[in-house]
């Protein structure tokens, strides 16, 4: 867009803009002055409108976005601010958002200035999702409609007056027992039982797992390092962002040896069928649901046996810096809160103190 300020061949400051389409040449009636030509040059867009406003008696056109445009742009806008793979999350969130047809118009086609909170309430209730998902999509709904009300597009943000659905219980963390850990790999079979065994005795995340290559693992120091993950496809830094290094215990390094032989040269250990590494963490998680269905046991996640492995080592009196450490928790709150299962305590350690 043009803005030019000069003087005219009178002398006369004239702003020279096509803010509203057609190029326009607009004179202020002021003599050019130094510290006046500044000024104007700094209050360009307020002084050109009333110019505008003045002349023409009409008021300014203002662009009138549907909620999909001004979306896509703020989210563009905002991208520095997330990593790869959560931008890419948070665009297909906001794309299933506008995709929503509120009475059969979709959410996406509206303009800003339509939207209602009574349209945030009806999303929410038909959208068909859980209470939780709601509030995690909704964070970017709000976010759009929030930088429409601070552009003064809109009056107020709609999703702030729209009440948040109650809360429905979450779904029961598993913790799996040692003798349900040992049954769980001894049914497991080929590059899915490595997976399992490695998950179990490492906590890393189902991500980490897909991301771990060969030179991650040290043999010789008995360590792996942990420094990336795979989310859909994009890699990226762990979740808290940080390098950690995990011990490799008896029956991780079994499992690594075993698919050593399978994985062979490759640079992950664990290996799509064209050799490269897996696109999610789902090309795991499907097998494995299905083969605890099929076994009887109770349905499950991968995240399962890292919630598991940490409980086992709180059970055996592992230090608890020490855990927070290789399961790269910054402080034990989330660990206890959502890692933690039911500890086992030996009474009998105490009888044994002589008086």
């Amino acid at each position: 867009m043009i803005r030019r300020v000069y003087a005219n061949q009178h002398g006369i400051i004239t702003l020279d803009s096509d803010m509203f389409g057609d190029r326009k040449r607009l004179s202020t009636g002021k003599k050019l002055e130094k510290r006046l030509l500044k000024w104007y040059e700094k209050h360009f867009d307020d002084e050109y409108i009333k110019l505008y406003n003045s002349k023409f008696e009409k008021e300014p056109k203002q662009v009138d976005f549907t909620l999909e445009e001004y979306g896509k742009m703020i989210l563009e806008l905002t991208s520095s601010n997330r990593r790869v793979n959560v931008q890419k999350y948070a665009t297909d969130v906001f794309r299933r958002i506008c995709s929503f047809k509120v009475f059969g118009k979709k959410f996406g086609s509206m303009k800003l200035h339509e939207i209602k909170p009574t349209h945030i309430m009806l999303w929410q209730k038909e959208c068909g999702l859980a209470s939780q998902t709601i509030a995690s999509n909704r964070v970017y709904l709000n976010m759009v409609l929030q930088a429409a009300t601070n552009d003064d597009l809109i009056p107020k943000n709609p999703v702030i007056l729209a009440k948040l659905p109650k809360r429905i219980p979450v779904r029961k963390k598993n913790f799996y027992s040692e003798d349900e850990i040992k049954q769980i790999i001894g049914i497991a079979k080929g590059q899915l039982k490595n997976y399992i065994q490695l998950a179990c005795f490492t906590g890393m995340r189902g991500s980490e797992l897909l991301a771990l290559r060969w030179n991650d693992v040290d043999f010789e120091k008995n360590v792996i390092r942990v420094d990336t993950r795979i989310v859909n496809g994009n890699e990226d830094l762990t979740k808290s962002g940080k390098i950690r290094f995990i011990p490799i215990f008896k029956q991780a390094k079994q499992a690594l040896l075993n698919q050593r032989m399978r994985s062979g040269l490759r640079e992950f250990v664990f290996i799509s069928r064209n050799g490269g590494a897996y696109y999610n963490s789902d090309c795991m998680m499907k097998p494995f649901k299905t083969m605890l269905k099929k076994n009887g046991f109770e349905s499950g996640t991968i995240h399962d046996l890292r919630r598991s492995f940490n409980t086992l080592l709180k059970q055996y009196g592992y230090p608890t810096d020490w855990i927070l450490d290789i399961m790269g928790h910054v402080d034990d709150t989330v660990n206890r809160n959502h890692y933690t299962g039911s500890l086992r305590v030996d009474m009998s350690i105490l009888d044994k103190i002589a008086l």
